[in-house]
């Protein structure tokens, strides 16, 4: 269980005071996990995270409510799949006396009633119920298995830490469970001595998944995918991937199957299979994809990611490949990257949509006719009449500009409208570093990587920029892999144009510039702040700095790290760690890591930290939060960052110390220019970091017992 809250000094400053205030609300805002339309299409099942916890709320498609959305309208519980021809619903909830989940059907009809089936052997992470309704698979990660930056990077907990706590090879290896939806019987299925991380089933003893031998989330990066005989036990490889796999979909006749092949959090190109013949193709007409419904035909329904937004179609067997919409917004479900839940008989379409200016909501479209997948909202967890003006006034906008060999980069602009009596000119400029590096900023309402800090840093009156640099999914699976063999080369030249290009158009202050990064986004504003003199502040978030302890220490070393060819042997290692980086004058740097933390462990920090105070050209300072992970969960911990976060930028940027003679990383020139300038040559740049090391965009949306590990 957590302890106090911290005991900062309360904020006094006005811009630091306008920051808390921001994050808070956005701490406040319901998130909407997920959205579930039943098969006969006339009710959504929607997860919302409240304050309160997490609760399932059933909307009727027909009609829209004025009515808030609120906690007591809905029941405990999250994770909602339909039971096919009934009116139940299949869900996950905390009990209230703790421990781990049950799992629980509610009868949806007037009066109906709740009752637990089973109580989960772990931590649930998938939840898929048969074509016939009378049986469920489960996927478990055990007490103590480990998970990546996505889910936390704190191992499962069902109860205190165990002290001591015991390791071991096979420890921690996720397993599948079938239950008897009649009865509640619950007993452990294959595939014998293989960690399964996500799946496919529609009933009986045939499921697709990926698999790996390794049970540490390492074993994810060199998973294949496999067709399981639940029966017996044993696993048939189907595929071995040039990357890593995701999303995989089965067929209802249990022929055909797909998978998104792409690299670390995975969006990219479906990959189809012939269980029978064994042939596989690559669809290489879809870019981005995170989500498949696949048809006994091979028609494909796909969604996905569109630079910063979201794009959704169907591929026909014919290969004709028909985009149904692609909008500025994101269209999320589990995992928080583009999903969809559709009717029996696909006419309508349901989601959680977070837009610019719009509160995330689960909505719901017509898929044909002339009213076809324009969005309604189905929810009002977020009525605007409750929200922050500093929130509501916030404009996001795609931004692009040119990397030194001509490659166009994408990203977005944040900032708040200035004020009739605001002083003209250009703005302080925070740039804020997504993790990964093949994560992404997505069009929403209220980014939250990096802390969370981007709407707060534009209320307090920055210009953000949110940079895609190559690596980052959203651009096609080529720009994604660039950064293999390259990490810390291209994709920082790629951000340090960004800033160049904002200083030259006299948007920003070239002398009031900080940048800030989470995980992989860390990694790189740790180097920026090294080798360039670009940069008067800098903060540094549960990155890794240091490749080769990284590789022996991390839940995902030797997994991340040679999927991204950072490094063989140790001097390769070290010469892409920031804790080597070199080349500027100095830059002050306040690092921000959680203790607890398992893929970039607090011991990354620390090497930074002592690097840092060792070379002595600028301020540096470290702070460590107890019971937070790679990512931060407790909202007064996050608040209290936060501020820190501002003081630090408030106090250092604009100062520059005198130039100092700079010496290039290995195998690249830096630019001789005095600091402050903005030339048109991008300085020196490094690696990166880990798959799974990017920040969760609702990570403060999860279930209270998550929130608690």
């Amino acid at each position: 269980m957590p302890g106090p809250a911290p005991s900062a000094a309360t904020p006094q400053h006005p811009a630091q005071l306008l920051v808390r205030r921001v994050r808070a609300a956005m701490s406040r805002l319901v998130q909407p996990g997920e959205a579930r339309l039943s098969p006969d299409g006339t009710t959504v099942a929607v997860s919302a995270f409240h304050p309160e916890g997490a609760r399932l709320h059933l909307v009727p498609v027909s009609g829209e409510s004025e009515a808030p959305t609120r906690a007591e309208d809905g029941m405990p519980g999250y994770s909602p799949r339909w039971i096919p021809g009934t009116r139940a619903l299949l869900h996950l909830a905390e009990p209230d006396s703790g421990g781990p989940a049950e799992i629980r059907v509610h009868d949806c009809a007037p009066g109906g009633t709740s009752r637990t089936l089973a109580v989960v052997p772990g931590e649930a992470e998938d939840l898929l119920v048969s074509a016939d309704g009378t049986e469920a698979l489960l996927l478990v990660a055990p007490e103590g298995a480990e998970r990546d930056g996505m889910h936390v990077g704190l191992p499962v907990r069902l109860g205190p830490a165990p002290d001591p706590e015991r390791y071991l090879p096979e420890a921690g290896r996720r397993t599948l469970h079938r239950l008897d939806l009649v009865t509640g019987a619950l007993r452990e299925t294959g595939p014998d001595g293989l960690t399964v991380w996500n799946l496919a089933w529609r009933g009986g003893d045939l499921a697709v998944a990926t698999v790996s031998e390794d049970p540490l989330p390492a074993g994810y990066y060199s998973a294949r995918f496999a067709a399981l005989d639940l029966a017996d036990g044993t696993a048939r490889t189907l595929h071995t991937p040039d990357g890593q796999l995701a999303a995989p979909t089965l067929a209802p006749g249990g022929r055909l199957a797909a998978v998104v092949e792409g690299i670390s959090i995975v969006a990219g190109q479906p990959v189809l299979v012939d269980l029978e013949t064994g042939t596989r193709r690559t669809l290489t007409e879809i870019e981005d994809a995170t989500w498949l419904d696949l048809a006994d035909d091979g028609t494909l329904r796909f969604a996905g990611l569109a630079g910063t937004g979201t794009r959704t179609g169907v591929r026909t067997p014919d290969g004709t490949v028909t985009v149904h919409r692609t909008e500025e917004a994101g269209l999320t479900g589990p995992g928080y990257q583009p999903f969809l839940s559709l009717s029996g008989d696909s006419r309508l379409v349901t989601a959680v949509r977070d837009a610019p200016g719009t509160p995330p909501e689960a909505v719901l479209a017509p898929t044909e006719g002339p009213g076809a997948w324009r969005w309604r909202p189905v929810t009002r967890l977020n009525p605007a009449t409750e929200q922050d003006p500093a929130l509501t006034a916030l404009r996001s906008r795609p931004h692009h500009w040119r990397a030194p060999d001509g490659t166009t980069v994408h990203g977005l602009l944040l900032d708040h409208p200035p004020q009739d009596d605001a002083a003209p000119g250009p703005r302080p400029l925070a740039v804020l570093l997504h993790g990964g590096p093949s994560w992404q900023w997505t069009s929403g309402y209220a980014p939250a990587d990096v802390l969370g800090l981007g709407p707060a840093l534009a209320a307090a009156g920055h210009l953000v920029l949110l940079p895609n640099p190559r690596g980052s999914s959203g651009y096609g699976l080529g720009r994604a892999r660039a950064v293999i063999g390259d990490t810390g080369g291209a994709d920082l030249d790629d951000v340090l144009s960004g800033v160049r290009d904002l200083h030259a158009r006299g948007l920003a202050d070239p002398v009031r510039t900080a940048v800030l990064g989470h995980s992989y986004g860390g990694y790189l504003a740790a180097l920026a702040a090294a080798r360039t003199d670009l940069f008067t502040a800098a903060v540094v978030v549960s990155a890794p700095t240091d490749w080769y302890s990284f590789r022996h220490s991390s839940v995902i070393g030797g997994g991340y790290d040679r999927t991204y060819r950072i490094g063989e042997d140790p001097a390769a290692l070290h010469a892409a760690s920031a804790v080597a980086a070199s080349g500027g004058h100095g830059t002050p740097t306040l690092i921000v890591h959680g203790l607890g933390d398992r893929v970039t462990p607090v011991g990354q920090a620390h090497e930074l930290y002592r690097a840092l105070t060792a070379a002595g050209h600028a301020p540096a300072e470290l702070l460590v939060y107890p019971y937070e992970g790679h990512e931060f969960t407790d909202p007064d911990r996050l608040l209290d960052a936060a501020a820190r976060v501002e003081d630090w930028l408030r106090t250092h940027t604009g100062r520059r110390p005198a130039p100092a003679l700079r010496t290039a990383a290995p195998g690249r020139t830096l630019p001789r220019t005095a600091p402050g300038a903005a030339p048109a040559v991008p300085g020196g740049v490094l690696p990166r970091t880990p798959s799974g090391t990017a920040s969760h965009p609702a990570h403060a949306a999860r279930p209270a017992r998550e929130q608690e590990r």
